[in-house]
């Protein structure tokens, strides 16, 4: 169920679609706009003056990224005619005729002719470009901080998300696509500012979150790695779903084995190894039309030459493209992330690993891609909040390693 905020969001593009649909005097267009009127006299009732911003496709209030509205159409048309700022004050109280107001004046601005760059300002409204209403250090200001939410949209949310496609898999249900996808798009947008690329990757407070921060960052890893390899919009989009896929096959190895504080024994490592061909299997029957998830989770841990890596292959041939992509991703954020058995490794130490073992463990172009994606590109990690699940397979993931930590912990103590 929407909030206030996304409600009244949903209704004013309703009026726009209305003011658009039909003849001046209609009835609907008055009902369209009541409508987005009451939704707004709610918001400004509970919370106030208020900001929205319109940045590629992101609603944002305040500083915060809606990703309750992902998709929602009339972000990405309104910025694209300047009006990537709307402001409503809350005194006095907004009427009828404010609103009718209101929604002529954005339809005229969609329409053809109007002048993207100016600033409109009615009685408790104001619209624009971005620094609406501000002095030029405001702007600066107020520009940094919604980059800035922009930047951190995946953090909590879409690792909540990856965590529930995870215990729907596990529970043997079909892979949620439309969720999947959702998550895409949100670490799609997260990954870019402006022109420039940046790196928004997550770290942990506690090991059982490794299987879902890794997850999100190799997917925004690998797309930006496929925009730095010339990939299409629409390829780069596939690749984000393979590469937060691409290690859905641990649902299938023993808790215990996946959270082990320490290293594997031949044993267990035998049974993570098996988590490439699960992944496969579970992706074959259960995502259909996704077959490049399939094979980038079945290939993304056999090595370049393939003398090493795993799974075996009856017959040596070159992993697919995708695959070779995720697996530079992978391995860099899993040597750049604190373990149970390490810490992380630092960035300079890591990029070395890749580069004397590029053609060898993985492609050596697309490690000089990564290379000199990492070089223009401003790469953070901030800890997801530390949000236990209530029950699944995420809530099996997360007890067994504070119990299994607990118990190193004091086995090292004694």
């Amino acid at each position: 169920m929407l909030n206030a905020t996304a409600t009244f969001l949903t209704s004013l593009g309703q009026a726009l679609s209305a003011q658009h649909l039909y003849q001046d005097g209609h009835p609907m267009r008055e009902t369209a706009r009541r409508r987005a009127l009451e939704c707004l006299l709610d918001v400004l009732g509970e919370r106030g003056a208020i900001r929205f911003s319109f940045l590629d496709g992101a609603v944002i209030v305040g500083t915060r990224v809606m990703t309750e509205l992902k998709g929602w159409e009339w972000a990405p048309r309104l910025a694209a005619v300047g009006v990537q700022r709307l402001e409503v004050d809350s005194v006095p109280m907004p009427t009828a005729s404010d609103m009718e107001i209101l929604v002529q004046e954005l339809h005229q601005r969609l329409g053809h002719g109007a002048d993207h760059g100016a600033t409109v300002a009615l009685r408790g409204f104001r619209f624009g470009p971005l620094g609406v209403a501000t002095a030029p250090d405001e702007h600066d200001q107020a520009a940094g901080d919604l980059l800035d939410a922009l930047a951190q949209l995946p953090m909590t949310e879409e690792a909540s998300a990856v965590r529930w496609i995870h215990d729907e898999i596990a529970a043997g249900g079909d892979v949620p696509l439309a969720e999947v996808e959702a998550v895409v798009h949100s670490l799609a947008m997260a990954i870019h500012r402006e022109q420039a690329i940046v790196l928004p990757l997550l770290d942990i407070k506690t090991f059982d979150q490794y299987t879902t921060t890794h997850s999100c960052n190799v997917a925004m890893l690998s797309m930006g790695l496929a925009e730095q390899l010339g990939l299409a919009a629409a390829d780069s989009r596939a690749l984000g779903v393979a590469a937060l896929l691409h290690d859905i096959g641990k649902v299938r190895v023993p808790v215990e084995v996946l959270v082990k504080p320490g290293r594997l024994t031949e044993v267990e490592f035998a049974q993570m190894q098996t988590h490439t061909v699960e992944g496969a299997r579970l992706l074959s029957a259960r995502a259909r039309g996704h077959g490049l998830a399939s094979v980038v989770a079945y290939e993304h841990h056999v090595w370049e030459n393939r003398e090493g890596g795993y799974p075996s292959m009856a017959y040596a041939r070159p992993c697919h493209y995708a695959s070779r992509i995720v697996h530079v991703c992978d391995l860099y954020d899993a040597l750049s992330t604190r373990r149970p058995y390490r810490e992380a490794w630092p960035r300079a130490r890591t990029i070395g690993m890749l580069q004397q073992q590029a053609g060898i463990e993985v492609d050596a172009e697309i490690v000089h891609a990564f290379v000199a994606l990492l070089a223009r590109a401003e790469e953070t990690r901030a800890a997801v909040r530390d949000e236990a699940p209530t029950s699944g397979w995420s809530a099996d993931v997360a007890a067994t390693a504070r119990q299994l930590h607990e118990e190193a912990a004091a086995d090292a103590a004694a």
